[in-house]
């Protein structure tokens, strides 16, 4: 019984060097996103990534998205 006591604080005084020397930095703030946001900024936003590729599914949200803008 003795020898599972040594073991167990062997375990234990091993585990705390490293927990006490590993800490992460506390997480970055994260802006607060709107809920509703501007369907005109969404607009623009489509209108650059159509731009860069011809995607079927974007050109289709985008005219949608100009026809509810204008």
């Amino acid at each position: 019984m003795s020898q599972e006591t040594e073991g167990d604080a062997a375990l234990v005084g091993s585990a705390a060097p490293q927990a006490a020397g590993c800490q992460s930095p506390p997480p970055a703030p994260i802006p607060a996103s709107d809920a509703t946001p501007d369907p005109r900024v969404r607009l623009l936003q489509l209108a650059g990534e159509l731009m860069r590729s011809h995607n079927r599914r974007l050109v289709v949200e985008y005219l949608r998205l100009r026809r509810t803008v204008a």
